[in-house]
């Protein structure tokens, strides 16, 4: 005989504000969006010469951050629609229903991105959010902050060894 979830379980993630995710989420399509303009209108831009490495690197800075912001767009959305009927099925599809029954209670976190059933007799296991989510978005955000760093390590060393023009008076 299985025992039915307490009441706790039946009630939101403890820790999870929707709207706070939902707030969260709504600024990071604006800001993809933002992004995808600006990385769009760069490679755009016809000055008849050849991009630089400086440049190269930055333009992929850029999509690795908006690559980032996608996938946790896409993690929070799995998060922030579950209802207590939802969080019982994403519970169950984890680990299926025998185990879903033991859960008294769920936690959510906002980073790295996990929905968690709590089991009554002690421990918990992940559900809903994909098991790739976290793992690329740690490898995007990675990538970006090493090729902005070589973006900016390669602007400055250009501008480092470029001539100086100096005027005369």
């Amino acid at each position: 005989m299985s025992k039915a979830p307490s009441s706790l379980a039946a009630d939101s993630p403890d820790g999870l504000n929707s709207i706070l995710l939902l707030f969260i989420c709504l600024i990071g399509v604006i800001t993809f969006c933002t992004l995808i303009a600006l990385l769009g209108s760069g490679m755009a831009k016809r000055t008849g010469r050849r991009k630089t490495r400086a440049e190269w690197l930055g333009g992929i800075a850029l999509l690795s951050v908006c690559v980032t912001i996608a996938l946790y767009i896409w993690g929070a959305l799995h998060v922030m629609f579950m209802e207590s009927d939802t969080m019982r099925d994403a519970c169950a599809k984890a680990r299926g229903p025998e185990k879903a029954a033991q859960v008294d209670r769920y936690s959510a976190r906002y980073l790295p991105l996990r929905f968690t059933c709590q089991i009554d007799k002690g421990g918990s296991y992940d559900a809903a959010v994909p098991g790739y989510v976290n793992p690329a978005m740690g490898i995007a955000f990675v990538l970006a902050i090493a090729t902005g760093a070589g973006s900016v390590a390669t602007r400055d060393q250009n501008r480092s060894t470029s001539p100086t023009v100096t005027r005369g008076r």
